[in-house]
């Protein structure tokens, strides 16, 4: 059959052929790459949120040493952890195990709300999702979710991973995430910057 096809079909089936190739290919290199980048960053949140726990195991030692009053201790606490958050553009929440949000850069309109009812695109509740993850793992669990973000100022749900620990003495739930969409835009740049 490929003897009756005329030379210039013949090279446009190759060429044809070795397109859908690089397409496969840049294709699998795209998802390799952000397979990576994604549990790259999702590693990167447990050692940062372990840093907080010391943080807030430090005001609470604080005030089982009398040094601090435990609602200064607390307020203390919140204050460097927001702190951290404005300095560094991290998205740092704290949230109680009765649902107050006592921290977040990113919804400070809801800051000592009870956001226990708050849901995703797919009916989720976040805040019990994350409190479960965190509770219920003694060294802290990721979640994966909708949660809003702001990009080019308009405010959209978008895909999220999030790692949460639990500090029982307190009863305070800690977590930070990473926006996927994040990921994709920071390897799209990477790929077209080289």
């Amino acid at each position: 059959m490929l003897k009756t096809i005329s030379l210039e079909k013949k090279l446009l089936l190759v060429a044809g052929t070795l397109s859908l190739l690089f397409i496969a290919l840049s294709t699998s290199y795209f998802l390799y790459v952000r397979n990576n980048v994604i549990e790259q960053r999702r590693c990167a949140l447990e050692p940062r949120i372990k840093f907080i726990g010391s943080i807030i195991t430090g005001y609470y030692q604080q005030y089982l040493d009398g040094e601090l009053a435990l609602l200064d201790a607390q307020s203390l606490a919140i204050e460097r952890i927001h702190q951290i958050n404005k300095n560094n553009d991290n998205y740092i929440f704290v949230f109680t195990d009765h649902y107050i949000l006592l921290e977040s850069i990113n919804n400070s309109v809801l800051r000592y709300q009870n956001v226990k009812e708050i849901m995703d695109i797919n009916g989720v509740k976040l805040y019990q999702l994350l409190h479960i993850e965190a509770v219920t793992r003694a060294n802290g669990g990721y979640s994966r979710y909708y949660y809003y973000s702001n990009v080019n100022a308009i405010r959209e749900e978008q895909e999220k991973i999030s790692y949460t620990q639990y500090f029982s003495p307190w009863g305070w739930i800690y977590g930070e995430g990473v926006y996927i969409n994040d990921v994709d835009a920071s390897i799209l740049n990477m790929l077209t910057s080289n």
